[in-house]
């Protein structure tokens, strides 16, 4: 196993947030994904701890897709990069978008909410996979 690009499990947290604020803003409007800090439970949330809660919760999947790229090893990712790309967007098509289209079935959310957030996860782990690449 090779060593985890901790500079990459650092960034990638942050663009997967600010894809975040532009695809629930300008692109296709709505909460944010984090946005569930600021409920009727939860009065003193705000945009800050919106932010906050959400950098550390895209925090753990960076560490985990981190650790997954150093098993593969820096050599086999220099002559096949686009494993950085099958690994973090598997990780999005065939864990996460599931889990969470099983999760909003429950709620009964709209389709177009569900492909839009669906839309957004795969992004965003595309774009964590491009931060390793690029740091690696």
């Amino acid at each position: 196993m090779g060593a985890i690009n901790w500079l990459a499990v650092l960034l990638a947290p942050g663009l997967a947030a600010a894809i975040g604020r532009v695809w629930y803003g300008p692109l296709f409007g709505g909460l944010p994904p984090f946005a569930f800090m600021e409920t009727d439970r939860r009065p003193d949330a705000g945009p800050v701890r919106d932010a906050i809660a959400g950098l550390f919760l895209l925090a753990f999947p960076a560490l985990m897709l981190g650790h997954s790229l150093a098993r593969i090893g820096a050599e086999t990712l220099a002559v096949k990069p686009w494993l950085y790309w099958m690994q973090s967007g598997g990780v999005a098509l065939f864990f996460v978008i599931p889990a969470v289209w099983i999760n909003q079935a429950r709620h009964g959310v709209t389709l177009r909410e569900a492909l839009v957030d669906a839309g957004f996860w795969l992004v965003a782990y595309l774009a964590m996979g491009t931060v390793f690449w690029t740091l690696g």
